[in-house]
């Protein structure tokens, strides 16, 4: 695993500013208020000592090296300040009562504007070293980021800064996170207390972060603060600096997550468009793993499709079709990351993996080799995607645009043009058409159209590979592909002995890596179990719904591992017998093992009705109790996250736009079945 050594000691030595100021010279002012502007009086903030206290030990837990000033008078706070300037620190974070009329107003360059937001010190002296607007516009200046964390009333002026507002994010230094509106008063700490809490739950799970983010997002953080925020002072708007959601946010180091695991090849993958991430699945611990156990064997598969995919003169269409958890996608993904030049950009480990094993099916690196995992996902969603991937030019702003408005959207005709211009015909590779939003309506309105547009050559304009189950939907491209009957690969007409041979090979890689078959004297009873397993899911098929021998296979070693091991060859032997031939068979086969079985039911059936890249954690919480069975404990919110964890097997996982993590099912089948069986057989719901 690649790791960013120098991570860990880099965020050790980030540092974070506070200062608070609790009393202040002069007569008191009315409670809840504030006196006026230059008035010369500031009542007592008696929170004050108490929040940094809360505070320092929350950046603490964040590893930040904290700097706490209790009362600094004008001249400490100046000199404080200065220090954080110089010396880089990442945060500074300020608690006192705010003036927008300073004493040094009138010799300040920008005097007398409706930016001005003071640090009001403790001896009430807002003169030269204050002015927190200042610090912000110093501090673009700077070569690395500063956050600026402000609690006064008022202190929205700081995040509005008219000549900051048109610099790009990417080239931003000083961001602001302000407990109120540029006009508005701020109320007993709230913001403080909110940032607190906010602070402390990214210490404890990073806000639900990713793990291949090293930090959590700024927009997620922002909004946690004002939810928090919300329950405490209803009256008060978080003020932060304003981001342009049509732009990528830089990745800013305020917040460490706590989640992210050093990885950065899962970094990189994680930062891959969805529709192309989805074949490398960051969402699994080890995909390498991954593509070794749930593809094996397809020698001859891979062997036909890979020289078609480097050909551009080859025909136009290929179909991967089968049964759930027959391994289409992982057919289709173990060539897209052999020759996605993203995925080999970022995992080269996967292409150089798939080449020792396969070495006639490996497809070559195509920086024109377009892929999209259509689940979820609509016609426009394909064009976006593929336009980006084929790196073509912005369409044409409708007739009559002023250019000011949305960017203008990919239609199938100008997608199709676009194409047969390109230099060359691109191979495409989109999976799981099946579970696209409207599968048919995309077949329809796109893929067909695609799969019949000539170039100026005479050659098709793309080679399209289209991995789906059978259905209606898929009939039309299936026409299409009757002439050549090379072009429909079935994984379920498959020789019983070759697919046994690959089940046996899939069974004993796994086995090899769970902790009870492991040792080298395992040897004998995990190749019994394998070929013995591998003998049973290769007889006649069972009736009823027809289940991937993979899929079940895949289940089944993950429910090995909450099953007693057997002792001895024969007895390996007989447990490889019993195997279960179904889906839902082995599925409760494993449930029923646990002792937690029927809860975490209760959350993968909660998954099961996921859309797209999943269901953030809030998300499962919400519905997962709705199939947990009304007898016993219960399940309650805090009991989901752990039960995700107990059924990781079970689970990928997805990055929001925020940067939060989303959860789904691994395989569309095993949705399937919960979808119809939500809860436990025999258990009342």
């Amino acid at each position: 695993m690649e790791r960013a050594a120098s991570a860990t000691a880099g965020e050790a030595e980030a540092r974070v500013l506070i200062m608070g100021v609790e009393r202040f010279p002069g007569p008191a002012v009315a409670a809840d208020g504030e006196p006026e502007t230059g008035g010369g009086a500031w009542d007592r903030l008696p929170f004050v000592p108490g929040l940094l206290d809360r505070l320092g030990a929350a950046y603490g837990a964040l590893s930040y090296r904290v700097l706490t000033v209790r009362d600094p008078d004008r001249v400490a706070v100046r000199d404080h300040w200065n220090k954080a300037s110089d010396q880089g620190f990442r945060v500074v974070h300020v608690i006192s009562h705010g003036d927008t009329d300073p004493a040094d107003a009138k010799r300040s360059w920008y005097a007398a504007t409706p930016e001005r937001i003071a640090m009001v010190p403790s001896d009430g002296d807002t003169g030269q070293g204050t002015d927190v607007s200042h610090w912000v516009a110093d501090a673009h200046q700077q070569p690395l980021p500063v956050l600026f964390v402000v609690d006064l009333c008022r202190a929205g002026r700081a995040a509005r800064l008219a000549r900051l507002t048109a610099v790009p994010e990417s080239e931003l230094r000083a961001w602001v996170i302000a407990a109120t509106g540029p006009d508005d008063p701020a109320y007993d700490g709230a913001f403080s207390t909110a940032v607190a809490e906010v602070l402390e739950q990214i210490a404890k799970d990073g806000l639900e972060t990713a793990s291949s983010l090293r930090y959590v997002r700024w927009d997620r953080a922002t909004t946690a603060v004002q939810d928090r925020l919300s329950s405490l002072s209803p009256r008060q708007r978080v003020h932060a600096t304003r981001i342009d959601p049509s732009q990528p946010l830089p990745e800013l180091p305020f917040f460490p997550n706590p989640q992210w695991n050093g990885d950065l090849r899962l970094e990189r993958l994680g930062t891959l468009a969805a529709p192309v991430r989805d074949f490398a699945d960051p969402g699994t611990e080890h995909f390498t793993d991954r593509v070794g156990d749930h593809f094996v064997g397809r020698e001859g598969q891979l062997a036909a499709l890979a020289p078609w995919i480097d050909d551009p003169s080859a025909g136009g269409l290929r179909i991967v079709t089968g049964a759930p958890g027959s391994g289409k996608s992982a057919l289709l993904g173990a060539l897209v990351c052999a020759g996605h030049e993203q995925i080999v950009a970022a995992a080269p480990d996967i292409r150089r993996y798939l080449t020792a094993r396969h070495p006639h099916g490996v497809p070559s690196p195509d920086p024109a080799l377009a892929a999209v995992h259509a689940r979820g996902r609509d016609v426009d969603a394909v064009l976006t995607a593929l336009a980006l991937q084929w790196r073509l030019p912005p369409p044409s702003e409708p007739p009559g645009s002023d250019g000011r408005g949305p960017a203008a959207q990919w239609t199938v005709p100008g997608l199709l043009t676009a194409v047969r211009a390109l230099p060359a015909a691109p191979p495409l590779v989109l999976d799981a058409l099946d579970e696209a939003e409207d599968p048919a309506g995309l077949v329809e309105q796109f893929l067909l159209p695609l799969v019949e547009t000539v170039r100026a050559d005479g050659l098709p304009a793309v080679r399209l590979l289209v991995g789906s189950r059978r259905g209606t939907h898929l009939d039309p491209l299936l026409d299409c592909a009757a002439a050549s009957p090379e072009s429909v690969i079935d994984l379920d007409d498959v020789p019983a002995g070759e697919l046994r041979a690959d089940l046996e090979q899939h069974l004993v890689h796994v086995l090899a890596e769970l902790p009870a078959y492991r040792a080298a004297a395992r040897r004998p009873v995990r190749e019994a179990l394998a070929r013995s397993a591998a003998a049973a899911l290769t007889q006649d098929p069972p009736a009823g719904h027809g289940w991937g021998a993979f899929l079940v296979a895949r289940v089944y070693a993950g429910a090995l591992e909450s099953l007693d091991p057997p002792s001895d060859v024969p007895a390996a032997t007989a447990l490889g017998a019993r195997v279960p031939r179904t889906l839902p068979d082995v599925l409760e086969l494993d449930l029923g093992q646990r002792t937690d079985g029927v809860r975490l039911r209760a959350v993968l059936t909660a998954l099961a009705f996921a859309k797209g890249e999943g269901f953030p954690l809030e998300a499962v919480q919400a519905v997962a109790p709705e199939f947990a069975p009304w007898e016993g404990p219960g399940l309650a919110p805090a009991d989901v996250r752990p039960l995700l964890d107990a059924g990781s097997f079970y689970v990928r996982t997805g990055i929001e736009t925020d940067g939060s993590t989303l959860y789904r099912l691994f395989h569309q089948g095993l949705a399937d079945h919960l979808r119809a069986r939500p809860h436990t057989p025999g258990r009342t719901a």
